[in-house]
């Protein structure tokens, strides 16, 4: 199993989630909008997926998105789960992205 909290402490993100297909929440760092988050994980990353599929005929395996003050990273586990990375340090993104890169689900 993957270990969230380990990751959050690695890191310095603010929440890391891993969901399911349907936005279930597999586990989770405490973050009170959780159940939220799971959900627009899925739905973004399933989005992005097909648009991606439809343009390429590649699946998604990452999905970054960032503002002027955060930022996401999504991961493809495996056919079922999804990881998110979040923080509100902009200069973290260089260490989360190389961190994303080699998380392998186990």
């Amino acid at each position: 199993m993957i270990d969230i909290e380990q990751i959050k402490a690695d890191t310095g993100a603010n929440i890391v989630i891993i969901v399911d297909n349907y936005g279930t929440i597999i586990n989770s760092t405490e973050t009170e909008y959780v159940k939220n988050f799971a959900l627009m994980t899925e739905s973004a990353f399933s989005m992005c997926d097909a648009l991606l599929k439809d343009m390429t005929n590649n699946n998604l395996e990452q999905l970054i998105a960032k503002s002027k003050e955060s930022l996401f990273i999504a991961n493809r586990l495996d056919e079922n789960s999804i990881i998110l990375i979040t923080t509100d340090n902009l200069s973290k993104f260089g260490l989360l992205l190389k961190h994303m890169n080699s998380i392998k689900n186990k």
